[in-house]
């Protein structure tokens, strides 16, 4: 009959490697593997079989990790031998396995030569175990072997106990210095990490000093305001605006991504709105997207790379005096509430972005009229996307536009004020899982 080995570990490559190493033994039916990837999978079938020799088991596993399930073989008066083999091979967790029943231990990366060893000899100490109990069974020679068995228990005892001593002192002497080296490692870890986080912050006090300041849009539009909240430290959502012939353009955008990514891709966004407008004197808002969307795709080289970059943007041209806006969007809309009713104006379902440029698709303008009243809104999908509230779900967009038409009428200052508050509120203890920007803004 073949030596059964439980062995207990959530790694598959173990299992190959163990295998591997005794297929010899396994082929002439010296050896019987079978494997378990968690501690409460092999409690069980100890439990409901007594027949393994030997179980090999990790100490970092889900569900139960090797150290509880040598507490639980001790608590069921399970016989079979336990050696552990982790790579969590500190004095603490050598210790405790010792004082839990464990019969060894071995260190990971394993060394098959030390792992061959090891079986072999809790094999022989689980057979002489087996001997014993059989022994203490029959009552004609009882007496004979328990004496030899408790003899060569003793011999391994002390032979055990001598060789953790060894293998403490040299654990001791491998922590001492395990542990100056990753303090070493630390302080350079340390010392990257300040290095990128000041790059990361200065480059967000250059992105924020290229966004339009508070008090250039107060120039624009007297009562207005921004909530322009990074979900890290740099953002890939933008604001923009530019005075033109007959009033202005006023642009709200979500580049693919945050963070850095998001923010290279924003300064990209920017650079070409300054060259189409400023430069080409293009101020329509579908004309002015149709463009866009060509120059980042060949700025990005989208038709070798393929690569899907781009942005969801809106865009406004405003003449304040006409009283009349136009507007164009990539995927985000125009809000505006009007004689105490909330419309939208959608955007094309076209992007901004990629290598698949049709000349069948365009935007498309709409234009519409305003009053002193109307209020404005331009906006990312950050504030609408963001989980919490008591059933921790999105916001979702209809839940902002009924809060955005319940506070229209507050001056813009309070409106920022409310927004703010009412996202920390909602958010609670979750993380913000994108750029946040809403943009405001009253034509008077």
């Amino acid at each position: 009959m073949p030596s059964k080995i439980l062995l207990v570990d959530d790694e598959p490559y173990i299992e190959d490697l163990v295998r591997q190493k005794f297929r010899k033994q396994i082929k002439e039916n010296q050896l019987e593997f079978e494997y378990v990837s968690n501690g409460k999978i092999a409690l069980e079938k100890l439990k409901n079989d007594d027949s393994y020799d030997l179980m090999l088991t990790d100490i970092n596993m889900p569900v139960m990790d090797g150290l509880t399930l040598l507490e639980k073989l001790r608590e069921n008066n399970i016989l079979t031998k336990a050696v552990v083999v982790s790579a969590y091979a500190d004095l603490s967790n050598i210790r405790t396995a010792m004082n839990r029943g464990a019969f060894d231990f071995i260190t990971k990366p394993i060394d098959l030569a030390d792992l061959e060893a090891t079986i072999k000899k809790t094999i022989l100490e689980m057979e002489m175990l087996r001997k014993g109990i059989e022994a203490s069974r029959n009552l004609d020679d009882a007496l004979l072997q328990k004496a030899e068995a408790q003899q060569k228990t003793l011999e391994t005892l002390l032979e055990k106990e001598k060789l953790i001593l060894q293998q403490n002192e040299l654990l001791e002497t491998q922590v001492q210095q395990r542990t100056a080296e990753l303090q070493q490692q630390k302080l350079l870890v340390e010392e990257k990490n300040k290095e990128i986080l000041d790059s990361i912050h200065y480059a967000s006090y250059l992105q924020r000093a290229i966004l339009p300041s508070e008090e250039a849009l107060s120039s624009f539009f007297k009562e207005s305001f921004v909530l322009y909240q990074p979900k890290d430290i740099v953002a890939g959502d933008f604001y923009w605006i530019e005075p033109v012939e007959n009033g202005h353009i006023i642009v709200v955008a979500d580049c693919t991504g945050h963070g850095v990514a998001g923010a290279l891709l924003s300064m990209l966004g920017i650079s070409l709105l300054n060259h189409l407008v400023r430069d080409k004197n293009i101020t329509q808002p579908a004309e002015l997207l149709n463009q866009l969307r060509i120059e980042v795709s060949r700025t990005l080289n989208q038709a070798e790379t393929h690569a899907a970059e781009g942005m969801d943007i809106a865009v406004c041209h405003i003449n304040c005096s006409a009283k009349q806006i136009t507007f164009a969007g990539a995927y985000r809309p125009l809000v505006y509430i009007s004689g105490n009713e909330l419309k939208t104006l959608s955007g094309n379902k076209i992007v901004i972005g990629g290598n698949n440029i049709s000349p069948q698709q365009e935007f498309i303008n709409q234009n519409i009229s305003f009053d002193d009243a109307t209020t404005l809104y331009l906006f990312t999908d950050g504030y609408a996307d963001q989980f919490g509230g008591e059933k921790n779900k999105k916001l979702m967009s209809g839940k902002l536009k009924e809060l955005l038409f319940e506070k229209h009428n507050l001056p813009m200052k309070e409106q920022l004020t409310f927004f703010s508050d009412y996202f920390k509120k909602w958010r609670g203890k979750n993380d913000q899982v994108d750029d946040v920007l809403l943009l405001g803004f009253r034509c008077q």
